[in-house]
């Protein structure tokens, strides 16, 4: 295996973390932005020898939609590879096109442009892109079993006057973006993309509180602490681990025979019951004091069937064995046990 010079986005993510853990396993050279100095503290702590010898370097950047927002960390260094997995923040949204759709769009357009300019010796670019991209609301209650052929039909005038949908929107709109891109211009290197569905596992990123663990964490958090008792869900069927995403964007590294494609991540089907049943089994005492129930109406699956995935692609391309459901519950769990200690007698 070659070690490479990457540039991680966005180093200081829920799935961002994960996958700097692994390429300073793999011993590749990292450089990661963040948006401020303050947010390198945490991974400096949690990455202190590979801060020290200099395999982890950061970069500050403070607004990756701005024109030429990544071309000063690709005149600094000499990367060989891009990891791209920071999406911009979206705080109030009173205009979806300016609030969501733009960003999205110019966030990863800038630095594919960035690197066509000044970075001569990347050879793969790969972009943390979404379900949400593939995602078809006219066959989600069908029996469709989705792969990496499938896209998410809403259009960007469409999006522009259907806030509701602009989140959506802008995950296929922006990986679009990307690939419209690099069919258009003369590149010096290909491009992956990686498609993950819900995902959950273990947080490595700093997590200063329960309430604000990221928003898939907090969904299960909600549920364990008697905070959901309706068991709703999101309407999203299939999952993730988090570790598995990482492995997916690692390999997309390092295997030649992923470049030019698209890759979908799900382990399988889930719903909240599952999550609630795991709750009575493993820790049955804290079921009944905080009144979680077995199930609700909205805890299962709909009666007219959920659709499914085919994870081909990423099993025989990138080599991903999927970790089971009921493993990642048993590791987010203990995990919550543990913040729940350590938070509270901080």
């Amino acid at each position: 295996m070659t070690v490479s010079n990457v540039l991680l986005t966005g180093g200081n993510g829920f799935i961002a973390v994960h996958i700097l853990l692994l390429l300073l396993k793999h011993g590749h050279n990292v450089t990661t932005t963040v948006r401020s100095e303050s947010k390198t503290t945490h991974l400096r702590k949690t990455f202190p020898e590979a801060t020290e010898s200099g395999q982890l370097k950061f970069a500050i950047i403070q607004d990756m939609t701005a024109p030429g927002a990544f071309d000063q960390v690709f005149k600094d260094n000499a990367f060989d590879s891009v990891l791209h997995t920071s999406s911009p923040l979206v705080f109030g949204v009173e205009d979806p096109e300016k609030d969501i759709l733009q960003p999205a769009i110019k966030g990863t357009t800038e630095i594919l442009k960035s690197t066509k300019e000044h970075g001569s010796k990347v050879k793969r670019v790969i972009i943390t892109s979404s379900f949400a991209a593939l995602a078809n609301s006219s066959v989600n209650s069908t029996k469709h079993v989705y792969s990496e052929k499938d896209w998410n039909p809403i259009t960007y005038e469409y999006a522009v006057q259907n806030p509701g949908v602009a989140y959506f929107a802008s995950k296929a709109l922006a990986e679009k973006a990307a690939w419209d891109f690099v069919e258009k211009e003369k590149l010096q290197f290909d491009l992956v993309t990686i498609c993950p569905t819900m995902v959950y596992g273990p947080a490595l990123q700093e997590v200063t509180s329960l309430e604000t663990l990221n928003a898939t964490s907090l969904q299960f958090y909600q549920i364990f602490n008697g905070q959901n008792n309706d068991l709703k869900g999101n309407g999203v069927w299939l999952w993730v681990d988090v570790r598995d995403v990482a492995e997916a964007h690692v390999a997309a590294l390092e295997k030649p025979e992923a470049g030019g494609k698209r890759f979908l991540l799900a382990e399988g089907n889930f719903n909240v019951g599952q999550v609630a049943n795991y709750i009575w089994e493993h820790y049955p005492e804290r079921a009944k004091a905080k009144g979680i129930p077995r199930s609700t109406q909205f805890s299962g699956y709909p009666p007219e069937g959920v659709y499914s995935a085919d994870t081909s692609a990423s099993r025989d391309i990138l080599g991903i064995k999927y970790t089971k459901f009921e493993d990642s519950l048993k590791d987010k769990f203990a995990q919550f046990i543990l913040f729940e200690k350590e938070l509270r007698s901080a």
